[in-house]
C-alpha cells in the first residue's frame, strides 16, 4: 500500500474508496452506478475522479478485456486511523485520539479492523 501523506481524499474520493474496499475491484460504470445518484455526476466526471485518484495513488487502475478496473492502494485502516488522527489533533484540538469504542457501530469496520484501527492510533499517539 502507498504512502499517505499528502493524500487527504475529498468526500466523493473517500466515497469511491468506501466501494472499493467493500468490492475490492470495480470497474468505472460500477463506480458510476454506485454513486451516481449521490453526486449527480455524469460518467466522464466520474473518470476524471478516478484518474485523479490514481494520480495521488489512492486507486490502481488495470485492463482487463478492454475495461479498466479499478482496485484501492491504500488500506482502509491506515487510511482512516490517519485521518481520524488528523481531525483529533487539528480540529479537536485534543492531544489524545479517541478510543475504538467510538466507532464500534460502524458498517464500515469489522471487528478485526477495529482492533488493527486501536493499534494504529496508539502508535499515532506514541509519537
Amino acid at each position: 500500500m502507498t504512502d499517505l501523506k499528502g493524500t487527504d481524499p475529498t468526500k466523493p474520493e473517500l466515497a469511491i474508496l468506501k466501494l472499493l474496499w467493500r468490492s475490492k475491484e470495480m470497474s468505472a460504470r460500477e463506480i458510476h452506478r454506485e454513486i451516481e445518484s449521490e453526486f449527480g455526476w455524469s460518467y466522464s466526471t466520474v473518470r476524471t475522479v478516478l484518474e485523479r485518484m490514481a494520480d495521488k495513488k489512492l486507486i490502481s487502475k488495470t485492463p482487463v478485456d478492454g475495461v479498466n478496473m479499478y482496485e484501492p492502494q491504500v488500506g482502509k485502516v491506515a487510511m482512516l486511523s490517519r485521518m481520524i488522527a488528523d481531525f483529533s489533533k487539528r480540529v479537536l484540538e485534543l492531544d489524545t485520539t479517541p478510543a475504538t469504542a467510538f466507532f464500534a457501530d460502524s458498517k464500515l469496520l469489522s471487528e478485526e479492523e477495529l482492533a488493527e484501527l486501536e493499534d494504529v492510533l496508539k502508535k499515532t499517539e506514541a509519537e
